[in-house]
């Protein structure tokens, strides 16, 4: 009996050891399979996270817009307020939130998000055919002339196009809310407009994060 009592700890322990090692270590279990193969989401709250529809973020700034699609093409829904150090707001004033920021002619062929462009005299054209996108266009952010002077905020929007006009005049196409309607203007690539930008390639608006795709 003195003896027995070390060897039958020792036999309870060999089946442990063996009930541990009836299964290779690199089996999982059916609960372990499915915790993992779950998204974190999922494995955090017990429901996925719903992705925001028709919106896509600068990957340069994190900032969140809502898109629209027209005719197999998807726009930017809101104006672009990318900061660079030669953008500016209207009257340099806290505008920029609510109506994105003014861009010369040169700068907006390259402001726009990778993986999205200028529009093109074209593209407008077509867009404006859609009431659906005409009513996401903001007709009071005004301008900024090749002066330097701030001029029409709360009754004019412009927007670039990406071409320039043909002639001797240092001149670039622009789309212009006047007169209750939009139309085509040309006017010094130094002055400083809004921007809607294109996404490249684009058949259907969802969730999307352009920029480093």
């Amino acid at each position: 009996m003195k003896f027995a009592f070390p060897g039958f700890l020792f036999a309870i322990a060999m089946v442990n050891a063996a009930s541990v090692w009836e299964r290779s270590p690199w089996d999982k279990s059916p609960t372990e399979v499915k915790e993992q193969t779950q998204p974190a989401a999922v494995r955090q709250t017990g429901e996925a996270k719903p992705a925001v529809p028709d919106t896509f973020i600068d990957s340069r700034d994190n900032q969140p817009y809502r898109t629209i699609t027209v005719y197999g093409t998807t726009w930017m829904a809101e104006n672009l307020n990318y900061e660079d150090r030669r953008s500016t707001c209207y009257e340099k004033k806290p505008h920029c939130k609510k109506d994105g920021r003014l861009y010369t002619w040169h700068l907006a062929q390259r402001v726009c998000p990778p993986g999205t462009r200028l529009p093109t005299t074209k593209d407008w054209e077509h867009a404006l055919q859609a009431d659906s996108f005409e009513h996401t266009l903001t007709n009071h952010t005004g301008f900024r002339a090749f002066n330097g002077d701030f001029y029409d905020y709360d009754n004019t929007g412009v927007y670039w196009a990406a071409e320039e006009k043909d002639d001797y005049t240092d001149y670039a196409y622009y789309f212009k809310w006047k007169f209750g309607s939009w139309q085509k203007k040309a006017f010094y690539k130094d002055q400083a407009n809004s921007i809607r930008c294109i996404v490249e390639g684009s058949k259907t608006s969802g969730s999307h994060t352009w920029g480093d795709q």
